[in-house]
């Protein structure tokens, strides 16, 4: 799928899952034109109709096939240059709930667990993506919480805190 040109205006807002299960990290390797043949956490934009959390849930269901649920958030990662713009991305640590890796042919060619030291075996892996998988991967990783918060308005929201 090719990127929606909205994205590339001026700001965008990405997420990315990390997957832990049974001591392994999932991994897509990328088919699209940006990042093609890198390996790397699934992720995406978020919709203008979606949480951060139903986004990253979202795109780890698209691009590997796998229900997981939001754990914690693991990094953000922001950057701005004047020819990318502004580009925030929000790293979250998912817990598995089922599926077998499969990748969706479009965006990711392969979809796999891997653990840390095969991931660091592999071509092609961002230093960002390597990092995730290292502290991911970490049995006491650092991380920020969801808590529900009610606003002063009576809506709810999700306050990501340590």
């Amino acid at each position: 799928m090719a990127v929606p040109e909205r994205y590339n205006s001026k700001y965008n807002l990405g997420v990315g899952g990390a997957v832990v299960h049974e001591g392994k990290l999932l991994m897509v390797k990328r088919a699209s034109r940006r990042g093609r043949g890198n390996w790397q956490i699934p992720g995406g934009f978020v919709e203008f109709d979606e949480t951060i959390e139903s986004a990253v849930t979202r795109e780890v269901q698209e691009e590997a096939g796998i229900e997981s649920k939001v754990r914690a958030v693991l990094g953000i990662r922001n950057r701005y240059d004047t020819n990318s713009d502004n580009s925030t991305y929000v790293v979250f640590l998912l817990d598995y709930v089922s599926g077998e890796p499969t990748a969706d042919t479009t965006e990711t060619s392969e979809a796999r667990f891997f653990t840390l030291e095969e991931i660091k075996a592999l071509e092609q892996v961002p230093a960002i993506n390597l990092r995730v998988a290292e502290q991911a991967l970490n049995q006491n990783p650092d991380t920020l919480k969801p808590e529900q918060v009610t606003g002063p308005n009576g809506n709810l929201y999700t306050l990501f805190i340590g």
